[in-house]
């Protein structure tokens, strides 16, 4: 369970609640203390109670009854259509960060440097949460589809790396890495690539943890209760943080040998909500000893004309094949008219370029679906 995402009652429960486990709540915070405490309205009643996350005056979350022995303990629920990740929940496949989180801070960091330009001294956040803000910001610019391939495909490799997934792993294998060349315990605060200090200046689970550090500090508490956009921003990285500690649980999970790749999904920034795109990633568990199963991943986009559009890349060595998946036959006729155009945007980068394309509402719908169902039901073979 995250904790980040609790809320203890601490007034005893009146007995004509009659709350139970399972039961959803809407509480609206009505007055913020010190010590992360808040007054809060249930609907049925008020309480004092114990919140271990960022909220401000006038909020209004919709929780799950947890448990009702001594004190009443709440945790935060998705709302409809909003992913259960962001919760602090894992269900579904690996998913790095949920598109609600990524905008919520997105427009929580916009919000706070409006904020900031009439704030007075003593209210402006200290220079480096400021500088991890800054950097935030920088991490969640929207990828522009019409952008330098080179750029785009730098830009789209730093995102998938610095997702906040992978954040352990990669500080373990570069302090292991620069020991085995130094002999000795390399300097954390060292910056070149692949050093731990660049790892932990740019991926974006170490930022959130030290954003919530800081929030979590006297300062950072201070600056909640005084104004609605910096609880706003620490609420959003908060939830942020849950969503990448939920996927970091599930990617721990043991695999079955039926399944020797994790399909891990990033949802991407991008321009305006007319578009949207999902991609995900085949990774492979165990290495595969003497064989070569090239890469594997997939791209749905959500696009403001055509609707869903799929693709699946497969890399071999370096031939890529594409299979893409359309809504009906006249856009199947359309992209297909286009195929040309499409293999010889990417000759240069490839030997060859196979492209194939399918009518198949099938295919799309279950993007985000058909990699976690159980072993020999899977509709993709990523075992090729």
């Amino acid at each position: 369970m995250e904790i980040g995402s609790i809320i203890d009652i601490l007034r005893s429960l009146p007995e004509t609640a009659a709350l139970k486990p399972g039961d959803l709540l809407t509480v609206k915070v009505l007055e913020v203390f010190e010590n992360q405490r808040a007054l809060v309205d249930l609907g049925r009643f008020r309480a004092l109670a114990d919140i271990t996350f960022a909220v401000a005056v006038g909020d209004e979350l919709r929780v799950r009854v947890q448990e009702t022995r001594g004190q009443l303990r709440l945790q935060l629920a998705p709302t409809p259509g909003e992913s259960a990740s962001s919760a602090g929940k894992a269900a579904g496949p690996v998913q790095a960060v949920a598109l609600e989180s990524l905008k919520q801070v997105q427009v929580r960091i916009d919000q706070l440097a409006g904020a900031m330009q009439s704030l007075p001294d003593s209210q402006q956040l200290p220079s480096e949460p400021r500088q991890v803000v800054d950097a935030l910001r920088l991490f969640l610019d929207p990828l522009g589809p019409g952008s330098n391939p080179d750029t785009l495909a730098r830009k789209l490799k730093e995102f998938c790396e610095d997702s906040g997934l992978f954040l352990e792993q990669r500080l373990a294998a570069a302090v292991e890495k620069t020991a085995d060349k130094a002999g000795e315990t390399p300097d954390p605060e060292a910056g070149s690539t692949g050093t731990p200090g660049r790892i932990l200046t740019t991926d974006l689970k170490a930022r959130l943890v030290f954003l919530k550090g800081f929030f979590d500090s006297a300062a950072g508490r201070q600056l909640i209760h005084d104004r609605r956009e910096v609880a706003g921003l620490a609420r959003a990285a908060t939830e942020l943080l849950a969503d990448i500690r939920a996927g970091q649980e599930q990617m721990t999970q043991s695999a079955s040998a039926a399944h020797p790749f994790q399909m891990v999904h990033f949802a991407l920034p991008m321009p305006d909500d007319r578009c949207q795109a999902g991609l995900k990633i085949a990774y492979r568990r165990r290495p595969a000893a003497g064989k070569t199963e090239g890469h594997r991943a997939a791209i749905l986009l959500q696009l403001d004309r055509m609707g869903a559009v799929r693709a699946d890349l497969t890399l071999q060595g370096a031939s890529l094949n594409i299979s893409l998946f359309v809504s009906n036959s006249g856009l199947r006729d359309l992209v297909s008219r286009h195929a040309p155009d499409v293999r010889e945007a990417l000759a240069p980068f490839f030997e060859h370029v196979a492209l194939q394309v399918s009518v198949s509402s099938r295919k799309i719908a279950r993007f985000a679906s058909e990699d976690w169902l159980p072993a020999g039901e899977s509709l993709v073979d990523v075992r090729v």
